[in-house]
């Protein structure tokens, strides 16, 4: 039981780290209410559980490259600019554009190259770990770590949600969505500066 609570505490951990999907969660609550927000929370959940099924699977067949990750980095530094750009110019609170599909979700976390190499060099391992001692346990491993993800994101988002009527009732609107449009570039430049750095090393140096 140990180990499995390790995977779940592993999960809550991920859920909390402060990224684009976390930011896109509180986006939408803040639009729409954190009922509306679950809609963006699932989306991320059934996109994140693709793309790490898809890691643990092709992973134990192929040997990828590091650099392909980085590469692929650059891809998602420019959709979280396009989302970023859409969130800028929203001006009100009841603003009905729908700004999070799925596919954007999918694509955002397809072409993420940090969430390749966390998954690849942290949650593989224990994956790996957790296979030895139980049947299946690769498949184990991405429930209880998606289960700890969703509870951790859920949590995060209800509380922020609490503030929404506050900030609106200060004429915040416009600022908080500067803000999460500001933070959304910045998780960008984050991409591209690490991506840039790693190839820079790569070649250069």
């Amino acid at each position: 039981m140990g180990i499995l609570f390790q995977v779940l505490f592993l999960g809550l951990l991920g859920g909390a780290n402060p990224g684009p999907i976390l930011a896109s969660a509180f986006t939408e609550a803040f639009r729409k209410g954190f009922a509306r927000s679950l809609r963006v929370i699932f989306m991320a959940l059934i996109a994140e559980s693709i793309v790490a099924f898809l890691i643990l699977f092709v992973l134990f067949s192929f040997n990828i490259p590091e650099i392909l990750f980085y590469l692929v980095s650059f891809v998602g530094a420019g959709i979280l600019i396009w989302i970023a750009v859409q969130i800028w110019k929203i001006q009100g609170i009841n603003d009905e554009e729908e700004i999070f599909t799925f596919e954007k979700i999918f694509f955002l976390t397809l072409f993420n190259g940090p969430f390749w190499i966390f998954w690849i060099t942290i949650c593989v391992p224990q994956a790996f770990f957790l296979k030895e001692k139980i049947s299946g346990g690769q498949f184990i491993f991405l429930i209880l770590f998606e289960l700890g993800w969703l509870i951790a994101t859920l949590f995060l988002t209800f509380l922020f949600s609490r503030f929404r009527k506050i900030l609106a009732r200060k004429n915040l609107t416009p600022i908080i969505f500067k803000f999460f449009s500001i933070l959304l570039l910045l998780f960008a430049s984050k991409l591209i500066l690490q991506s840039g750095s790693f190839l820079i090393n790569k070649f250069w140096s």
